[in-house]
């Protein structure tokens, strides 16, 4: 994941252990994206989207 949105020029990317199967997407410090609403994890089109690419 790291490396899909570095190609996008998505320039700060933190990843950080949570919860077991957590999964959250978190844009200029706004929630945007989490799998324990949704239940799944997203697609990568969809982290595009959410990241403004």
């Amino acid at each position: 994941m790291r490396d899909s949105l570095q190609k996008l020029g998505a320039a700060d990317i933190e990843l950080r252990v949570g919860k077991s199967g957590q999964f959250d997407v978190t844009v200029d410090g706004t929630l945007k994206y989490t799998k324990s609403q949704t239940g799944r994890f997203p697609t990568d089109d969809e982290v595009e989207d959410l990241v403004g690419t």
